[in-house]
């Protein structure tokens, strides 16, 4: 609940400033945030393959976003 609210307060901000876009970079892996993202308007745009390590594992990463 205070994730989607604060994404959801961060998009009219955005707005205002005259972004046209609102960016996410996600671990691959995390299916639960990827899926909060999609309900919030948010759409997967590209995958890059084993950008970051993490306990003894590479891990991928996931840019969404939104546009404003």
């Amino acid at each position: 609940a205070l994730g989607r609210a604060l994404v959801q307060a961060l998009v009219p901000i955005a707005r205002t400033l005259d972004k046209h876009v609102m960016l996410g970079g996600i671990d691959a892996d995390n299916h639960a945030s990827l899926d909060f993202h999609a309900r919030l308007g948010f759409e997967p745009v590209a995958h890059f393959r084993q950008t970051g390590r993490k306990f003894d594992r590479w891990l991928d990463l996931v840019f969404v976003q939104k546009l404003l």
